[in-house]
């Protein structure tokens, strides 16, 4: 259920991906469950990958995959945002490369696609979004609603004791590393009220094959932000793509905005490549652990650096 889920929507060349790796794939998903069994011990459900709903404050019902870690408070969590007109399926590699690592992955398709695509009107009508006529609101109705959903999941999560919302980071592919820009300014608006957290728990982003503009949305406008302009910041893109200037240009912006204050914490990587988004995530080895090991090295957890906290 869990990968036909994914494939349902996929387009031609998604699943000849989906092929070539759904082997794998189907093969670490039951290799536990498996030994669980051989073993005669049950397996906790909630360290399972698996498909979850979510349902938005403005009442869309969104379809997410969750990666879980076996880390426990230890787990760092990752929220990943796909490009525009782009789904969840290409990303399965990754989100798989960081569960075994010990991060703990939300996959969320937000409005207007993948298994996302529908809405109920007032009347109770079900329609499907128009993605061609999807502008600049619906965009501020994913940031504010879909990506708050998304964390609102991670925090049950996180009170249940499976992971730490306070060491959170958000990768962005795309346009989706807009996005993420804009929810991390948003999440950091959020001040503790005494000693109740509210947000403030994005510490660290990472933007693969970031555009510059998306429907009058920019990633330099959140640098201006003083919080989530100095968080660690990994740009990934290819030397040869259609990005890569933008990459180049955006972490020539952040050195400059930083060099004053002498933060450091940014890595830009540029493969020998021209491909982009998912291809460059899995046709180039390196990147999905180029990432892994960003997020490691950067979102460290203790008693003293992002601790776990109940929310």
């Amino acid at each position: 259920m869990f990968v036909n889920s994914f494939q349902s929507l996929a387009s031609p060349s998604t699943r000849k991906f989906l092929i070539g790796c759904s082997v794998v794939l189907i093969s670490a998903l039951l290799a536990v469950p498996a030994s669980a069994q051989r073993n005669k011990r049950g397996e906790d459900p909630a360290l399972k990958p698996r498909p979850v709903k979510l349902k938005t404050k403005d009442n869309i019902e969104l379809t997410a995959f969750y990666f879980p870690s076996a880390e426990g408070k230890n787990a760092v969590p990752v929220l990943l945002i796909h490009e525009w007109k782009g789904q969840g399926s290409p990303y399965q590699k990754l989100c798989m490369s960081m569960r075994s690592a010990g991060l703990a992955v939300l996959l969320v398709e937000y409005r207007g696609h993948g298994n996302s695509r529908q809405y109920t009107t007032p009347s109770g009508e079900t329609k499907d979004f128009n993605i061609s006529r999807m502008g600049k609101r619906d965009i501020q109705a994913i940031i504010q609603y879909d990506l708050e959903e998304a964390k609102q999941f991670l925090k049950d999560e996180n009170n249940e004791g499976r992971l730490n919302l306070n060491a959170l980071t958000v990768l962005g592919i795309q346009e989706g590393a807009i996005m993420a820009a804009h929810w991390a300014v948003r999440d950091w608006g959020f001040p503790s009220v005494g000693r109740m957290k509210q947000g403030q728990d994005v510490k660290a982003l990472v933007y693969v094959s970031p555009v510059k503009n998306f429907n009058g949305l920019t990633i330099d406008s959140t640098l201006r932000d003083r919080n989530v302009g100095s968080l660690p910041t990994m740009i990934v893109a290819g030397k040869n793509s259609p990005e890569a200037d933008e990459a180049e240009r955006l972490g020539g912006r952040i050195t400059a905005l930083r060099k004053r204050s002498k933060i450091g914490g940014l890595e830009v990587k540029t493969e020998s490549t021209s491909l982009s988004g998912a291809a460059l995530i899995n046709e180039v080895p390196s990147t999905a652990s180029d990432i892994v090991k960003f997020i490691k090295a950067n979102v460290p957890v203790s008693e003293s650096e992002n601790e776990w906290i109940k929310r």
